[in-house]
């Protein structure tokens, strides 16, 4: 079994520090695999789609598979964080299964953050402490490291997260959802005003600060995320493209080379 683990490469995590971070060194971005992101050191916030979350040392963020995030530096205090990505194929082990719902019942109203106390006093810190020292010692792939893996997703999975407080402007916040709901569809920016009462200017302008992205570049992630995924379930190229709302192959094609610098391919 660990063999899979090691051939998939089913999960991996990393530890390291940027010594002067900046704004233009993290981006709002997705991906098609689960994240366990430990803060460890420096002075930022997280956002996740439209939730702010302030930063404490041993806070964690959880993110399911496709939520916008990155992270937000309010200086240039070096930043130093561990982070664990998880691939679905991960959680298809029989001994594994009940562990992805903590990510897949991520929701607003739950919140992704576990805080620093919570990650202490539920035994979190220490279990990823033996996590980094039995990768070290006895091998990523070990069965010792992946009985640490599992039961950190047990912890996990049995701590209740804690909502946000901060959020972006719940009129951004209810455009996000809207997109959530609907990007396969052809979202126009005059339905966008005429849905949130917003003229087309203040929409976009307030959009862009709110979330470092524009709103086709946000919709335009969306649509290759989900992509990417039909792709990877067995669907054509140009039936995931059509399935995930580009109105025509070349308009997919070109999104897609510039968001993974390479042609799409099955």
């Amino acid at each position: 079994m660990n063999n899979i683990y090691e051939k998939e490469k089913l999960y991996d995590f990393s530890e390291w520090t940027t010594e002067q971070p900046s704004k233009e060194n993290f981006y709002l971005h997705l991906h098609d695999e689960y994240e366990i992101f430990m803060f460890l050191k420096g002075d930022a916030k997280y956002v996740v789609e439209g939730n702010y979350y302030d930063l404490e040392p041993n806070d964690i963020i959880v993110i399911k598979k496709y939520q916008m995030h990155r992270i937000y530096h309010n200086s240039c205090t070096p930043y130093r964080r561990f982070i664990c990505m998880i691939k679905p194929a991960f959680f298809q082990a029989d001994e594994c299964q009940e562990y992805e719902e903590a990510f897949l019942n991520l929701s607003e109203k739950i919140g992704n953050k576990i805080d620093a106390e919570t990650v202490i006093s539920s035994g979190l810190l220490d279990i990823i402490t033996r996590l980094k020292k039995y990768s070290e010692s006895a091998g990523r792939y070990s069965p010792v490291t992946l009985s640490a893996m599992t039961e950190m997703l047990y912890l996990i999975n049995n701590i209740k997260m804690n909502p946000t407080k901060n959020t972006i402007s719940p009129r951004v916040k209810h455009i996000i959802s809207y997109i959530n709901n609907n990007f396969t569809k052809n979202i126009t920016l005059d339905e966008l005003e005429k849905q949130f009462y917003i003229s087309k200017y203040h929409l976009c302008h307030l959009f862009l600060q709110s979330t470092g992205l524009t709103i086709h570049q946000f919709i335009t992630k969306k649509r290759l995320a989900l992509a990417k995924d039909l792709i990877d379930s067995g669907k054509s190229i140009s039936e995931a493209a059509r399935i995930s709302g580009f109105n025509t192959y070349s308009s997919f094609y070109r999104a897609y080379v510039n968001e993974h610098n390479q042609a799409p391919k099955k």
